[in-house]
């Protein structure tokens, strides 16, 4: 339970974002199954006067114009509002998703799955294979070549066995190099980083450890994230080696 709060908790913190105890409690809540995450977003919807009159525009996948807001269902266009009602419902939909058991498919449609339920009810791009250059102190995986790479990723992550059965020291070289791989894919518009964060958290687990995330320095490891991209797995496997159980 703790370890499951100590992850959100650092997603929170790592979105620049401080984490209540409501919010805690909350998230407690799921995870302990005594409230409903549907129940808890349109509590949210409602107790903060959040419109629900979408009218979907002709590129979803766009920001609205003259903004950085990208286009959602609650047509907010202040990007802190709307940074703030995405840290919530994606904290609630990521405590659901710790309390179930993964069918062991570690693949590229399980990652979109991910984006889209931790995102679903403010975009209606979650989930949806970005269509633009992304690039942010390095540019990242070109649109175009977006499912062809990560067929060529997760098609390797299969044939190792999803990092299962591996001495702690190799798995953490492994779980290293395959973080880097997906942080350079930065298959979506946004929410890259918790989507892929999520996804090899759960792997970990499969492969017989844990990561005690309540250690783990999130600008220590945006620094390990970059320094991947560009082929050095060093400051990651520093990082891994210091917080994997």
């Amino acid at each position: 339970m703790q370890a499951c709060i100590d992850y959100i908790k650092f997603n929170h913190e790592a979105e620049g974002f401080e984490f209540s105890e409501e919010e805690e409690q909350a998230i407690r809540g799921v995870l302990e199954g005594d409230a409903n995450a549907d129940e808890l977003i349109q509590a949210y919807i409602d107790s903060h006067s959040l419109s629900t009159e979408y009218v979907p525009p002709q590129d979803e996948l766009s920001f609205y114009p003259h903004t950085s807001s990208l286009v959602n269902y609650f047509s907010i266009k202040e990007r802190a509002k709307l940074r703030r009602v995405e840290a919530y419902m994606a904290n609630i939909r990521t405590a659901e998703m710790l309390t179930e058991t993964v069918q062991n498919t570690y693949d590229f449609d399980y990652l979109k799955s991910i984006h889209e339920r931790m995102f679903g009810d403010v975009y209606p791009s979650a989930g949806m294979s970005r269509t633009t250059v992304a690039a942010k102190r390095t540019v990242f995986c070109s649109p175009e070549y977006i499912d062809s790479a990560a067929e060529d990723i997760f098609t390797r992550l299969r044939k190792d066995r999803y990092l299962v059965g591996l001495d702690r020291e190799t798995f953490i070289n492994d779980l290293a190099f395959y973080m880097g791989e997906v942080e350079a894919l930065h298959p979506f518009r946004d929410g890259n980083g918790r989507a892929a964060r999520l996804f090899f958290y759960q792997l970990t687990m499969n492969a017989g450890y844990d990561i005690d995330w309540s250690l783990v320095d999130a600008d220590r490891l945006l620094e390990a994230d970059i320094s991947a991209i560009d082929g050095d797995y060093q400051l990651l496997i520093d990082v891994l080696e210091e917080v994997v159980i």
